[in-house]
């Protein structure tokens, strides 16, 4: 390991590198946590078809609010080089961005704060965040109506 190498590792906490050392395992190991992922979200979830593709969990499945259906596209993956390990898009609606709906500029879900709501190892898993699309959903119908946010949320533009 160079010297640099050292000294960033040593100036870290010991939390930031329980979070490397989790994101290298799961990279390492990525097909048994995808596998373990699409388990869970297909035992609980039977809204959404998942299949394995490319190093990543990709899926699709339609969410019931109120009088209407969400089409949803999903893929998760450890190798994004983000924080964010999914990429999760409503497809059947008109949806422009706007920091104060929770969408990123590529238009996916913010479903949660990336850093302040990550568990210690750093990754968010899919199948928790799978009921968090629903109340997105729902909240977005309620924005629509009342142009404003209605869940609890930590302002975009203030981050």
């Amino acid at each position: 390991m160079e010297i640099l190498t050292k000294i960033k590792v040593l100036k870290m906490s010991r939390i930031a590198i329980m979070e490397v050392k989790y994101l290298e395992y799961n990279r390492r190991n990525w097909l048994p946590h995808l596998i373990v992922q699409k388990y869970l979200i297909e035992k609980h979830f039977d809204w959404l078809t998942l299949k394995l593709s490319d190093f990543s969990l990709v899926g699709e499945g339609a969410v019931p609010i109120q009088d209407k259906k969400f089409n949803i596209s999903l893929k998760y993956s450890p190798f994004y080089r983000s924080i964010r390990k999914e990429r999760i898009s409503i497809t059947n609606e008109k949806i422009k961005f706007n920091h104060k709906i929770h969408v990123y500029g590529d238009l996916t879900l913010c479903l949660y704060h990336p850093i302040l709501d990550s568990p210690y190892n750093g990754i968010m898993p899919l199948f928790k965040m799978i009921p968090w699309i629903s109340e997105w959903c729902h909240f977005y119908e309620e924005w629509k109506k009342y142009r404003v946010w209605l869940a609890p949320e930590i302002k975009h533009d203030l981050i």
